[in-house]
């Protein structure tokens, strides 16, 4: 491969995305954070990559995209090269599965509420990368018979793009985690886009466990842990093995919440696989998720991780033996950050850091089918 590929990520997080697609050989020259909390996470990690933290609705894409308050213009940062690759996951607060939140009478981009996805789309009109890729939650492939997928295709075809989506589940690229996203990627370099996703090389037969992604963390009771702690027994599997990048083995964010009495008899009675439904009913709770106190299975994918990774009540994330939820690194480990990603924050803002991340992994596999198929 001859000059490096360089590439801008909106929406950026706390830098999910950006490290698998750098750990595919590209360059993320420019990110854009606006919550400050989440942008000092991407900064600890991408010292590198140049971050915009700001709302991307006042940023300018290049000198003939005027208007717009930041003195920051995007062109700028890539010092004469080109733009090759945009990618991103907009927030879409006018879209959930949870209800009707999109307006069935109003064409998606003029839902006031999913102007993020027209700002991505701006970035991209102007900026003319070659490929640009969307990440966003499976529900926008289907949502009111496929009608918000096609506005998205005829709204990029429009300025030259042919685009091609698909849900990719993230245990199939080797993530201990069956979390399933909805892709959208697209080209103006003649290529089907349908041909740029990556092929799956795992499978139930070989996927990584949560077991195989933890299981040589340090034992931990509710409540105790350090921010800098040291490995106390060897790597035991391959996956161990690549997420332990640290130096003189030490690691962080391997801190376990504390819980209340109530909630430890609790766990203490849920076996792995079990949520609060299987426990009598005096320990019913008014929990609306059907996941609730979910005890991890050691040697399958977790399911799919939230932002509230020290709220047993919300989801499947407490430990497969111990009596507590995940710690963020081993939450971090599920989502397939290595152990030297340091997350900053208390526990609401790291939980939604990587909660909402794209599991860097996954992300490798997509920009490594990219670059394969576009730049070489």
């Amino acid at each position: 491969m001859g000059k490096k590929i360089k590439a801008l990520d909106l929406f950026a997080g706390a830098g999910g995305f950006s490290y698998g697609m750098e750990r595919a050989g590209i360059d993320v020259v420019a990110a854009v954070e606006i919550d400050s909390k989440i942008a000092a996470t991407y900064e600890e990690n991408h010292p590198q990559t140049f971050m915009i933290n700001s709302d991307v609705r006042k940023i300018a894409a290049n000198h003939s995209d005027s208007g717009f308050e930041n003195t920051i213009v995007i062109s700028d940062l890539f010092a004469g090269n080109s733009v090759d690759i945009i990618f991103g996951g907009p927030p879409c607060q006018g879209f959930s599965m949870a209800g009707r939140r999109i307006r069935k009478d109003k064409p998606f981009f003029e839902d006031e509420r999913n102007r993020l996805f027209l700002e991505f789309h701006r970035m991209v009109k102007n900026l003319n990368p070659k490929v640009f890729i969307i990440e966003n939650v499976p529900g926008i492939l289907n949502y009111d018979n496929g009608r918000v997928k096609q506005e998205i295709y005829e709204k990029f075809k429009s300025i030259g793009y042919d685009v091609s989506s698909r849900i990719l589940s993230a245990d199939r690229f080797g993530v201990p985690q069956k979390r399933k996203r909805a892709i959208f990627i697209g080209n103006r370099v003649g290529i089907s886009s349908s041909e740029l996703f990556p092929k799956e090389t795992y499978d139930k037969q070989n996927a990584v466990t949560v077991w195989d992604a933890i299981g040589d963390l340090p034992s931990l009771n509710s409540g105790e842990g350090t921010e800098i702690t040291k490995y106390n027994q060897s790597a035991k599997t391959q996956y161990q093995r690549q997420m332990r990048n640290t130096v003189n083995d030490y690691f962080f964010n391997h801190v376990s919440s504390t819980h209340s009495e109530k909630t430890l008899k609790i766990m203490s009675l849920i076996k792995p696989g079990q949520t609060l439904k299987d426990l009598p009913k005096q320990f019913q709770t008014k929990s609306v998720h059907s996941g609730a106190y979910g005890r991890m299975k050691k040697y399958e994918p977790s399911y799919t991780l939230t932002t509230r990774i020290n709220t047993p009540s919300v989801g499947r994330i407490t430990h497969p033996i111990d009596n507590r939820t995940i710690t963020p690194r081993e939450a971090a480990r599920i989502q397939s950050f290595p152990d030297s990603y340091h997350f900053l924050g208390d526990i609401t803002t790291v939980g939604m850091q990587i909660g909402n991340s794209v599991p860097p992994l996954l992300a490798q596999a997509i920009g490594k089918s990219i670059v394969k198929k576009v730049f070489k």
